[in-house]
């Protein structure tokens, strides 16, 4: 007769079922390291982890509603006008030609009343624009203007676009 010799296991129930989840632990651990070195070498484009910083610049001759008064020098132009109109163009046209003209002397600032922050101080068709406002809550733009501002208060306010053509001198 054969001699038999039985395997006497002295593991319980849960003992083998902790096994059987460790090895397979184990191979989905290798297998996920496994796709991931495979992809690193072969398959991912390098310059996806490269980033790329780029300085930011602030223009200086933006503004918004809010802050016309309160620019840093004492005396200055604030041109308000939409920059999404038809006119835009002739308006940018006119500031640059008085910043890079003999009489451009002191800076102007623009305002685009298309910005989002600055709706509140568009007029609506019905209502008129405020000329004689002298806080920046005030404010109520119908197209565009030309402001003159010295030491935070406004000095001229220029709708008429002849008014601003003479006092830009261009």
């Amino acid at each position: 007769m054969e001699n038999k010799k039985k395997k006497v296991s002295y593991h319980t129930e849960e003992q083998r079922e902790l096994i059987h989840f460790a090895i397979v632990l184990a191979m989905v651990v290798i297998v996920v390291l496994g796709v991931y070195f495979f992809s690193k070498m072969f398959v991912m484009d390098k310059s996806l982890f490269e980033v790329d910083y780029k300085t930011g610049v602030i223009n200086e001759n933006r503004a918004i509603v809010g802050t016309i008064l309160n620019r840093s020098a004492s005396e200055y132009y604030v041109f308000v006008y939409d920059e999404g109109s038809s006119q835009a163009v002739y308006y940018s046209a006119l500031s640059s030609k008085y910043t890079t003209s003999d009489s451009g002397k002191l800076p102007i600032y623009h305002v685009d009343l298309s910005n989002k922050l600055n709706e509140a101080y568009v007029a609506s068709s019905d209502e008129a624009s405020n000329p004689k406002a002298t806080k920046t809550d005030e404010f109520l733009f119908k197209g565009a203007t030309l402001l003159r501002i010295k030491n935070g208060k406004v000095v001229k306010y220029l709708e008429k676009e002849e008014e601003i053509v003479k006092e830009l001198a261009v």
